[in-house]
């Protein structure tokens, strides 16, 4: 997301800034120990000293700071599939789909966000593979999938990739779960292929996610839409050139623990734990920066709007109330647009809900895939 990017870049040059001041503070007692000054020659020591801790530990700190502590809750981990396949893409990108659950059951086809990869779906994995058929996929460029060689990272390119794992694994029926640019990516293969997809499509869940630009539907969208070509889009491009270096900063960032406090406040409402927004972070940090902002340029050319009242699909909305990355608002619209819609707000709940608020996002979802699972099949008008 624009925000996201924006933010981060900022964090990874306070992040670049830490050594220098490091540094400063040791020559400054150097210059100055065992002279009239020695009071503020060790002051300096201890000052840089404690810098350096903060830089290789600071995340330690942090993550407590601004988490909660849930009983009982099952935290978040990496987990691996036993089974997995890919494909091979004409822009020669690699996607790279795992499956869970039961086979020969209503297929459920995952698609994540930007910044993110399969794993993000902790939680819906160990919730619905009891009785259904999971299928994952990375997004081109995150997780185990490779980036497309013509570095085309559209949204429309990434809906042809979700159509081709739709083809490949021979899901029948499948109801997709998109969240944040995952929906984004399912909202584009129903706008532009609809005649030959949606009825073959049983449902959609859209989970924190938004039917146009998103520096439309975000926090201060006044100001990010001003500032999109002259600053973000230039951005972008100085992120894609410099990535090498910008990541080597974003993974100081999650160490000092900068990361963790950008992603507290634009994807959690406060009452994640400890874990779980290390785990969100650290899935961000493994994103190259340069994938990300290619992400963002690819999200700035998306727009839906008109195709909204033509979706005839069952469709889930999943919101929250302080959604800093997509504002609940543009999920009211898509409510009101999509002729067969209906929508849940999580409260109190924000980007990373999934995480946050896992438990309601999924009952909510276990609901509506009942429903479409026991309805009778019949043609999409």
């Amino acid at each position: 997301m624009p925000l996201l990017l924006l933010v981060f870049f900022i964090g990874d040059l306070l992040s670049l800034a830490y050594p220098f001041i490091a540094y400063y503070l040791y020559c400054e007692w150097d210059k100055y120990h065992n002279t009239i000054n020695n009071d503020y020659a060790q002051r300096c020591l201890y000052g840089a000293i404690a810098l350096l801790l903060f830089i290789l530990l600071g995340k330690f700190l942090i993550k407590f700071l601004v988490s909660k502590h849930r009983k009982g809750e099952d935290e978040p981990h990496i987990f691996n599939a036993k089974k997995r396949d890919s494909i091979k893409r004409p822009d020669g990108s690699i996607i790279n789909i795992e499956y869970y659950g039961k086979e020969n059951t209503q297929a459920i086809i995952f698609v994540h966000g930007l910044d993110a990869s399969i794993k993000n779906w902790y939680y819906q994995r160990k919730h619905f593979e009891k009785n259904y058929r999971l299928i994952m996929m990375d997004m081109p460029g995150m997780g185990k999938s490779t980036r497309p060689k013509n570095k085309d990272f559209s949204l429309t390119k990434i809906a042809a990739d979700l159509e081709a794992v739709i083809e490949h694994t021979g899901a029948k029926n499948p109801i997709l779960w998109g969240h944040s640019m995952g929906g984004m990516t399912i909202l584009t293969l129903l706008a532009k292929n609809k005649d030959v997809n949606r009825s073959n499509i049983k449902g959609v869940i859209l989970e924190h996610t938004t039917y146009t630009n998103p520096v439309r539907t975000i926090l201060f969208r006044k100001l990010m839409t001003a500032i999109q070509k002259p600053v973000l889009t230039p951005l972008c491009y100085l992120i894609i050139f410099f990535s090498p270096v910008i990541w080597l900063n974003r993974w100081m960032s999650y160490l000092n623990g900068t990361s963790h406090i950008v992603t507290r406040w634009l994807t959690f409402a406060g009452t994640q734990t400890a874990k779980q927004l290390d785990f969100s972070t650290l899935l961000s940090t493994l994103t190259p920066p340069a994938v990300m902002a290619r992400g963002c340029l690819g999200m700035f050319r998306y727009d839906v709007t008109k195709q909204l009242p033509d979706i005839k699909v069952p469709t889930l909305i999943i919101a929250a109330s302080k959604d800093r990355l997509t504002r609940p608002d543009a999920s009211m619209y898509m409510k009101e647009h999509i002729p067969n819609a209906e929508m849940i707000m999580l409260t109190p709940g924000n980007h990373q809900a999934l995480l946050e608020r896992h438990t309601e996002a999924n009952e909510a979802a276990e609901r509506f895939i009942q429903n479409l699972v026991q309805a009778k099949s019949a043609p999409v008008a």
